[in-house]
């Protein structure tokens, strides 16, 4: 799969553009502040219908205008090119503004399930570190990023969890309150258990997944790598034993919400090598590398198709072979690079310049 050409409207600094792409490597250069990676973020919401930046989808939205469209020619392995596109239309409420999302396939428009999975991305960016040094929650939210664009039936799957696990927690506070029973929990602790076993299946098949593909890849530092992996799986006897806790805090303490996973090193089992507390920087930074090059495989083997490489900034974070790792890896795919200038058409020869 590649993207052909994409079309914005009023997304971010772009009033109207139109770009071109090379079916292999393309890279965009400019000064900072110019768009390089407004562009990225654009073809990564066209795969995702979300931002990997953006704290709420109005940023998205061009200054003064009230609608975005990002829309993109995209050619698949069988050689066929269709067209996608989400648009973000401001609607405006009595006392507030939302924004809604919309979006179409050989413009027809679909449901978000039904859209999801017309095109795939895999993007690399400066924030990736804080996957390894950063919260919990961010790596639940690396998990949640793969399979949104995967399959539905995740999306689903999370969407009704959430949205137990806000009724279940709204109900302990009012039985501890006693304005209600203790009984009502049943409806929501169901919905939890049954979700979260769904969203659990996923995330192990991709920890198993990722550990394999580090123990056997060909670079010798990449094989020392090892996520630990770290579920709390609700059943009902736990939902059970943890009743009146979860009845002081008013919050539900088990579950896919309190998932961790660990970066660590499996030279010297046994013995804590958690990277995120004693590795360098630069191992930090290969272990998100691996991370990302596990993803691009579990994509591949799970769909039979190529996503497409999204790298924002890459080569300023890495050393002279792990430069010529990515670079040898990308020519297998439709990759993405921004840099503030083109010096490093060195490594990468046969790229595109887009020069903002």
């Amino acid at each position: 799969m590649y993207l052909r050409k994409i079309l914005l409207e009023n997304f971010r600094s772009y009033k109207k553009k139109i770009f071109e792409f090379d079916p292999k490597i393309n890279l965009i250069t400019g000064e900072n502040g110019f768009g390089k990676t407004n562009l990225l973020e654009a073809l990564y919401f066209l795969s995702a219908g979300k931002s990997f930046r953006a704290t709420a989808m109005r940023q998205l939205v061009g200054w003064g205008s009230e609608f975005t469209s990002a829309r993109a020619k995209i050619v698949n392995s069988q050689k066929e090119e269709n067209e996608v596109e989400i648009q973000l239309v401001t609607q405006k409420e009595l006392t507030t503004a939302r924004v809604a999302r919309k979006f179409y396939f050989n413009k027809v428009e679909k449901s978000r399930a039904k859209y999801i999975g017309a095109l795939r991305t895999v993007i690399f960016h400066p924030d990736d570190i804080r996957l390894v040094t950063g919260s919990p929650g961010r790596r639940r939210d690396f998990l949640d990023e793969i399979f949104s664009q995967l399959d539905w039936h995740y999306n689903i799957a999370v969407s009704q969890y959430k949205k137990a696990l806000k009724h279940r927690n709204e109900l302990l506070d009012q039985i501890r309150l006693r304005k209600n029973q203790k009984n009502e929990l049943f409806y929501w602790d169901q919905s939890l258990i049954k979700n979260d076993e769904i969203i659990h299946q996923y995330r192990a098949k991709f920890i198993k997944f990722a550990n394999n593909f580090f123990e056997t890849h060909a670079d010798p530092e990449i094989k020392t790598i090892f996520f630990n992996y770290f579920p709390s799986i609700i059943t009902q006897s736990k939902l059970d034993q943890n009743y009146e806790k979860d009845l002081i805090c008013g919050y539900t303490g088990c579950g896919n919400h309190r998932d961790d996973f660990s970066f660590d090193n499996n030279i010297f089992p046994g013995i804590d090598k958690n990277l995120a507390s004693w590795g360098s920087r630069g191992q930090q930074r290969l272990a998100v590398l691996a991370l990302r090059l596990a993803q691009i495989a579990f994509y591949e083997e799970s769909h039979q198709e190529k996503p497409i490489l999204l790298l924002d900034d890459i080569f300023s974070e890495l050393d002279i072979d792990h430069r010529d790792l990515v670079s040898r890896i990308c020519q297998k795919y439709q990759t993405f690079f921004t840099y503030a200038s083109d010096e490093c058409n060195s490594v990468l020869p046969s790229a595109k310049i887009i020069k903002l």
